[in-house]
């Protein structure tokens, strides 16, 4: 089991953190979150991961507790790992803003 781990950073408070394992090249866990540092305090925005043994996308409150599940369950592990990278550097300033409206209320 091969297991890789790294950070895409999108601005000086804002990083994707990606985790993956593979056996023989397969994709068996993922897990891609959506981070933003506020205060010294990270806040896990967005995670995409395969628990539960499908992937989706889980998005999170401000306590950091799952608010709402989007499940993929037409996507394999591999195709799900390459769609949550490429949403969250395509969305991630929607889901910051959204996320920090919620820290207002």
């Amino acid at each position: 089991m091969s297991r890789r781990y790294f950070k895409i950073s999108l601005s000086e408070e804002i990083e994707i953190h990606v985790f993956f394992e593979t056996i023989s090249g397969l994709i068996i866990n993922f897990m891609v979150k959506l981070v933003l540092e506020l205060e010294n305090t990270y806040h896990e925005v967005v995670r995409f991961d395969s628990g539960h043994n499908c992937p989706h996308k889980d998005i999170l409150n401000t306590q950091g507790k799952v608010i709402r599940k989007i499940w993929y369950e037409f996507s394999d592990n591999e195709q799900a790992l390459d769609l949550a990278i490429k949403d969250l550097k395509d969305n991630y300033q929607f889901y910051i803003e959204r996320f920090k409206k919620w820290l207002e209320k």
